[in-house]
């Protein structure tokens, strides 16, 4: 769960540190005081895109840091593990983000550097924000194929199925390239066959442009090197006084001392191998410099041949290893041009394969589908019951896909990256009414309850651990946020719930109450969050919210709906 939020120069906040409880916990407000600021400081705690216009005007940078205490922290260091994050501490998840004045962001995981997907992908399994955004989505029919999957547990197949759309798209993308017409093929043959000649006439070999520069070094140097050899060998050998003779006198001075002193016969000894190594010097560098001598016309044919070689480096990719790789390509593609016929017959097979093994796993995902239609409608239905909404008709249909682009036809259906069906949810709110798109039949108040209902169901597949509700109150009552509020004070009891609301029924659930309040000082504005101890403090926030302002009738009516709203103390999930 969350457990610790400080938010540092971030839009109209300067400072703020809030620790949430287990349990319910609610956040209140006047209109415009910022409470939806720190769910947009959450998101981008989460991995969300982070601007420059979030920073505190004054300053260059804003930073949001988060505490949380999974409740599994070995698993949940797993999962660290396998995103390349360091494991937890004590079973707490530390993460920061910080954004610059210019638009930058660094973020951290449990004091490691780490990229935004990686922040995400360590916060998923913990928080799911709900906003009246998803109003929206729940409208939009392409996303009801996913919560169906996400109900029936089809991630699996998905995957499998997912992985053989990928292999028959690209089995499709090869069929159409070779099913081009014969003229097409018959220009690119010829072309390719060109620059290909070019390249075998040249016959470049790997490391050749390398050795030619060294010799050509050598080359164009070789007076100056043969000067140099013949030096060193007259110094050592051949003039008069040189080192040979001065060695060889040295030595045999030595060797008729070492009569009176045997301790000089091993430098005598040593002299006289040293006269040895230096002869055979001299000998091999004489050799070097008579045979070495300027050759112009190898010397423009070294040219030539590196002039070739650049040539068709600058051509093929810029290096002579690209022009070899470039040469390898060229003759595997005239060699498939050459054997179009087979080519085509082997891509027909593999890709009916392809489609065939794709249209097996989308036949068992669409009777998988079919069969937790009826079982996800049910629970969604229970779930509206326990709303206020006990005579809704839900319908779930899983129809064949209609034809799209990018579909292809596989056994007289159509399949895409999803499988071969569509899934509306239809919907009927009142007796005696046919079931219809929800986007012309459901009200604010019906869409926010649906989509409590469907978060409710889905919650039992994937169980995140904090749930966070950004005024998904919107559009209902306050007889319907009494109802709305005891569910989210149920669902607070196997996890923690963190909610932003208007209604005064729906705070008064909760065991952990917040108020955001928004000042100015100094010419500044700013926003704080204060946390309201004591049944007293509560009320009156309650009475603020049912009537604009606090009257003995108002804190009359808030004790009521804080005697029926407010849940037991409970421990720490942690203990």
């Amino acid at each position: 769960m969350l457990t610790l939020l400080r938010i540092a120069r971030f839009a109209v906040i300067d400072e703020l540190e809030v620790r949430f409880e287990p349990g319910m916990n609610v956040l209140t407000g006047e209109t415009g005081a910022g409470k939806s600021i720190l769910v947009n400081a959450l998101h981008l705690l989460l991995g969300g895109r982070a601007t420059a216009d979030v920073v505190r005007t004054g300053h260059d940078e804003c930073t949001v840091e988060a505490l949380f205490e999974p409740s599994d922290p070995a698993a949940f260091d797993a999962g660290l593990d396998a995103a390349g994050l360091p494991p937890c501490a004590d079973g707490q998840l530390v993460v920061r983000r910080a954004v610059h004045r210019e638009g930058r962001s660094r973020a951290w995981v449990n004091g490691s550097p780490a990229t935004a997907s990686q922040l995400a992908q360590a916060t998923s399994r913990l928080v799911d924000i709900s906003s009246q955004h998803e109003h929206t989505s729940l409208l939009d029919e392409s996303g009801h194929l996913d919560l169906l999957d996400a109900f029936a547990g089809l991630g699996t197949r998905r995957e499998a199925y997912r992985t053989a759309w990928d292999a028959l798209s690209a089995a499709g993308r090869l069929l159409t390239s070779l099913q081009t017409s014969e003229a097409e093929r018959a220009r690119r043959l010829d072309y390719v066959r060109f620059q290909l000649d070019e390249l075998e006439r040249a016959d470049p070999r790997p490391g050749e442009d390398s050795a030619l520069a060294e010799e050509r070094t050598r080359l164009a140097s070789a007076e100056k090197l043969r000067e140099a050899a013949s030096g060193a060998e007259s110094l050592l050998y051949s003039r008069d006084g040189a080192a040979v003779e001065l060695l060889d006198r040295a030595a045999g001075d030595l060797e008729k001392a070492a009569g009176a002193d045997p301790a000089l016969k091993p430098l005598a000894d040593s002299l006289r191998e040293s006269v040895v190594r230096v002869s055979d010097a001299a000998r091999e560098l004489g050799r070097y410099a008579r045979a070495l001598h300027a050759d112009p016309a190898r010397l423009e044919a070294l040219d030539d041949r590196l002039d070739v070689l650049r040539r068709l480096a600058r051509k093929h990719g810029g290096d002579l290893a690209s022009v070899l790789r470039r040469r390898d390509e060229m003759r595997l593609e005239v060699s498939q041009l050459v054997s179009h016929e087979e080519h085509l017959a082997a891509a027909q097979a593999d890709h009916a394969r392809r489609l065939d093994e794709a249209g097996r796993l989308a036949d068992a995902l669409s009777s998988a589908r079919t069969a937790a239609a009826g079982r996800f409608a049910a629970a969604v239905v229970e779930q509206l019951g326990a709303l206020d909404m006990k005579r809704t008709v839900l319908e779930v249909r899983v129809e064949p896909l209609a034809a799209s682009e990018g579909s292809v036809e596989a056994g007289g259906v159509r399949l895409d990256a999803r499988g071969r069906d569509g899934v509306r949810f239809l919907f009927s709110p009142n007796p005696g009414e046919e079931p219809r798109p929800l986007a012309r039949i459901a009200s604010g108040g019906e869409l926010s309850r649906a989509m409590l209902a469907l978060k409710r169901v889905l919650a039992r597949r994937d169980p995140v651990e904090t749930w966070i509700f950004d005024e998904v109150d919107a559009g209902i009552g306050g007889a319907t946020g009494e109802v709305v509020g005891r569910m989210l004070r149920d669902a607070a009891h196997d996890r923690q719930v963190l909610c932003i609301t208007h209604l005064a029924q729906i705070a008064a659930c909760a065991g952990t109450h917040f108020v955001v309040r928004k000042e100015t000082r100094a010419g500044r504005t700013r926003t704080g969050l204060e946390r309201l101890e004591g049944a007293d403090e509560r009320r009156r926030e309650l009475a603020r919210m049912l009537s604009g302002h606090v009257t003995d009738a108002s804190l009359r009516h808030a004790g009521e709906l804080v005697e029926r709203g407010t849940p037991p103390r409970r421990a720490s999930r942690r203990g």
